[in-house]
């Protein structure tokens, strides 16, 4: 077994925006008793701890591993965005939206600025679960807008900036470069751990999506959902 088990938090652990189910909490309380644990996402740190609420004992690398904290809470680093980077961001969003032009419930909802990176969700963070989930679920929709903007995407990376589709409904926005493949390379580096005895479980390791970037930086397992992961876990713990 791993002796360092990496993470994605949506669709990987919980379902979107959701809290760990009771039973999924058990088994990953066993898997921190028996190995390290990192939890990482694009959510904010406040949230992943909100999901993961009956659980304890694990690494964070929030915000696509830009904000990072060790298993007792000490912040490890926080990589803010600029105001420069974030004009350029709510700027490539506005234009999104109007291509797009797509009626939400809460305009409110769409944009949430997470201090190191921010994630516009095309239809609404908090929209019903069952809507999220049938809204882009092989994040179609999302790849195929960033190819018809990839002259804004060039835009955005003249700033500085990296897009990357996130969670169900998300496009997430953080620093150029500083994706989760870069930041678990340099947990990696910070922990001392050898790449060898990690992986990472992700249900987007396809081209496009958001776990893409681990490929290649230590080992890869890709799951269909979360049940996946927890059958997968408990097959595996002793």
């Amino acid at each position: 077994m791993p002796a360092h088990f990496f993470f994605d938090l949506d669709n990987t652990l919980t379902r979107s925006k959701s809290h760990i189910a009771p039973e999924h909490a058990a088994i990953l309380k066993r898997l921190t008793e028996q190995a390290d644990v990192v939890v990482v996402s694009g959510h904010p740190q406040g949230d992943i701890r909100t999901h993961l609420e009956d659980v304890s004992g694990y690494y964070i690398l929030a915000q696509n591993g830009n904000y990072a904290e060790d298993r007792s809470g000490a912040v490890l680093w926080e990589r803010k965005l600029n105001t420069a980077q974030l004009e350029a961001i709510h700027v490539f969003i506005a234009k999104a939206r109007a291509r797009l032009a797509i009626t939400v419930r809460d305009e409110n909802d769409i944009v949430d600025d997470r201090g190191c990176e921010v994630a516009y969700s095309l239809i609404g963070h908090h929209e019903q679960i069952e809507t999220k989930e049938a809204f882009d679920p092989d994040h179609s929709i999302r790849l195929r807008l960033l190819r018809d903007m990839r002259d804004d995407v060039q835009e955005l990376e003249g700033a500085n900036v990296e897009v990357r589709t996130g969670g169900t409904t998300v496009l997430d926005f953080f620093a150029r470069g500083k994706n989760k493949g870069y930041n678990i390379a340099e947990f990696i580096k910070h922990m001392d751990w050898e790449k060898e005895d990690c992986v990472y479980i992700g249900d987007a390791l396809f081209p496009g999506g958001n776990d893409e970037t681990v490929i290649g930086v230590i080992p890869t397992k890709s799951v269909k959902d979360y049940r996946e992961t927890y059958e997968y876990l408990s097959s595996i713990l002793r």
